[in-house]
């Protein structure tokens, strides 16, 4: 509803909403036709920034804030030792690209793991792996993989301090809660407000 009355509102101002999007080189997460997420991940307004088809691949139960933006891929400005701008895409055709001896290679896709929270306005570079339940301070640059249960933060971003300690963080992703049944969920969702994480994991941990 929200989409079909901003809609009308730019028609009415004699702007072509979808083409505004397409100068941009930008697309909402919630319609990028590239984009894998999983159950229960859900978004306030991300953005997504790419020149290829690279797989941008999102876990279960992730929280991405608004305007965290995804950059698939370095827009080909990486290709020469000689210039940062993609001459051969910007001044040549699709097919004259294609028969250049030269192959383009660069950094491309970004796998975000289960239960990560990333925070407002953070950007996530290409080439990017993010381990499980990950949090992502807002105002983030993120331009390098990260494992398992830290906290990051930061231009670029580092690790601020990790949640849980090392065999924690192992049992954690053994119960891989994540994976259970929605109604397994329900029956034990009152267990991740009231147990401490030792507790949990004693319960669960088979």
């Amino acid at each position: 509803m929200i989409s079909k009355i901003r809609h009308v509102l730019w028609r009415i101002l004699g702007i072509d909403y979808g083409q505004a999007l397409k100068i941009h080189d930008y697309v909402f997460l919630k319609k990028d036709k590239y984009t894998v997420k999983g159950i229960g991940t859900y978004d306030n307004g991300a953005l997504v920034f790419r020149w290829t088809k690279s797989l941008l691949k999102i876990g279960k139960y992730c929280s991405i804030a608004n305007n965290v933006r995804f950059l698939m891929d370095e827009a080909y400005h990486n290709n020469s030792s000689i210039t940062s701008y993609p001459l051969a895409h910007n001044l040549l055709t699709e097919k004259e690209t294609l028969n250049l001896n030269q192959t383009f290679k660069q950094k491309e896709g970004i796998c975000i793991g289960n239960d990560v929270w990333i925070g407002m306005n953070s950007i996530i570079m290409p080439n990017v792996k993010i381990g499980n339940g990950v949090t992502i301070a807002a105002n983030s640059v993120v331009t390098k993989s990260f494992p398992d249960y830290c906290v990051i933060g930061g231009i670029p971003a580092k690790v601020l301090h990790l949640k849980y300690n090392d065999q924690q963080i192992k049992n954690l992703n053994e119960i891989s809660w994540w994976n259970w049944d929605q109604s397994k969920l329900k029956d034990n969702i009152k267990q991740f407000y009231d147990l401490d994480i030792d507790a949990f994991i004693e319960k669960h941990l088979h």
